[in-house]
């Protein structure tokens, strides 16, 4: 064996690296597997084991993967890790270096139901104020269940056992699967248009896959809508699913459900008993005192003489007859002097005294206004009158009829000799009628 042929540890490491980084299989890688021994360092790196039934690898998640992540996963959750495959050659070990982390199965179920649970839950489906009372003795119970399943046989075993006067109905449903959701749905529908007084949604128990129906929103919200007060018994008791969480009253089993929906016959039977042993009691307690106080009626004197029963009773009857009479007549009597004030003001008040008096000013007002108008009228027409006759004695025409004429050259009437001249044809105006002539001479006799 040769020098050439012998490696360092660390050589070995870098040559094995060398193998991993080159191989495109190992580049991206999708596993499946179960996480163990994880532990989150304060640096924000995630250390961990991914594990099956057979064999166990290592891993590791930097801290910037880390705070992409939903939910860092927990000790013992299914996961699917897409990665690469690296060699860590301090450890001289390979691992798997994770660049996202998914719950795998039941791991993606519980935060499906987690993130539902708290929308529900956020948007108040969850109130203990949204909860109907169950009715003490309900008359007919629905339940929404499989009539091939052990819950049916348990719950028609414990209404017999607890109270067998109860009218039981069941709606066969599909309580698994797909198809379920909508049969599950569709019976809780019919179950609330019954008008029953209880209806049950129950099953047993399973895995959260075989449970998952009555995780589902739609399912949960049909619960919450119901009318009927509603019991769910879903599972065990370690099982919760959402619809526990928005029904009425959640029941841990089928059987526990039947017990919450109906009394039990014999503590009702016991308790009739006892109230009956009870009443009698009572009653004949209630018949020797009711004895003992007639006896003691008996040699009551009144009874003795029945006229004093009611003498008194009477006698306050006409004093408080006196009284409401009198009462009443002094109530009247104040009513009637009230009326009387009142309209005496009212007959004050009333406008018809002055109406009267301002149609008596108003009328001596007329009789004033009339006489001096009569009065103004005499003394204007005596005032025409003379102005008339100033006019008249002023009035050209007046004049003419006394002999006077006036003389007028092209309409302009002549007060002068020098508005003329010879050959002018002249109008001489007289008191009827006119006079046209010719200027043969112009004398002025100055």
């Amino acid at each position: 064996m040769s020098k050439d042929q012998i490696l360092t540890v660390s050589a070995l490491s870098s040559y094995i690296e060398e193998k991993f980084v080159r191989d495109p299989y190992l580049e991206r890688v999708f596993i499946k597997g179960e996480i163990s021994n994880s532990k989150l360092h304060s640096s924000g790196i995630f250390y961990f084991t991914l594990k099956d039934t057979h064999a166990t690898i290592r891993g590791i998640m930097f801290s910037n993967k880390v705070k992409k992540l939903k939910k860092l996963p927990e000790e013992g959750d299914g996961v699917i890790i897409e990665g690469t495959i690296t060699v860590f050659k301090s450890g001289g070990y390979y691992q798997i270096t994770a660049n996202d982390i998914e719950l795998d199965g039941q791991g993606q179920l519980y935060e499906k139901l987690e993130k539902n649970k708290k929308m529900l839950e956020e948007k108040g489906y969850f109130k203990s104020e949204y909860k109907k009372a169950l009715p003490k003795f309900p008359k007919d119970i629905i339940l929404v269940t499989s009539k091939t399943s052990a819950a049916y046989n348990d719950m028609i075993n414990a209404v017999t056992k607890r109270f067998p006067l109860t009218k039981v109905k069941v709606l066969n449903t599909l309580m698994q699967g797909q198809k379920s959701i909508d049969s599950v749905i569709k019976n809780l529908e019919i179950a609330d248009n019954h008008q029953a007084d209880i209806v049950i949604l129950a099953r047993g128990g399973g895995s959260i896959e075989d449970l998952w129906t009555f995780n589902e929103l739609e399912v949960a919200k049909k619960v919450f809508n119901m009318t009927t007060p509603t019991i769910t018994a879903i599972g065990h008791e370690t099982d919760t699913t959402l619809v526990d969480y928005v029904s009425d009253k959640r029941a841990t089993t089928p059987t526990q459900a039947i017990e919450l929906a109906l009394f039990d016959q014999y503590y009702l039977l016991d308790k009739i008993a006892e109230d009956d042993l009870r009443l009698k009691k009572l009653v004949k307690d209630k018949l020797i005192q009711k004895e003992t106080q007639l006896e003691s009626y008996k040699n009551y004197y009144k009874f003795r003489m029945p006229t004093r029963l009611y003498d008194q009773h009477i006698q306050k009857l006409v004093y408080k007859k006196d009284q409401l009479n009198a009462l009443y007549n002094t109530h009247f009597n104040n009513f009637q002097n009230k009326y009387n004030e009142l309209n005496y003001e009212l007959k004050l008040l009333t406008p018809k005294n002055k109406i009267q008096e301002y149609k008596n000013i108003n009328n001596d007002f007329k009789k004033t206004l009339t006489n001096e108008m009569n009065l103004i009228f005499v003394d204007s027409k005596s005032k025409v009158r003379h102005k008339l006759e100033v006019l008249s004695r002023l009035n050209p025409l007046e004049i003419l009829k006394r002999g006077y004429s006036f003389t007028s050259l092209d309409d302009k009437v002549l007060k002068s000799v020098n508005e003329v001249k010879q050959g002018d044809a002249l109008t001489i105006h007289v008191s009827d009628g006119r006079i046209e002539t010719k200027v043969t001479e112009v004398i002025d006799d100055e």
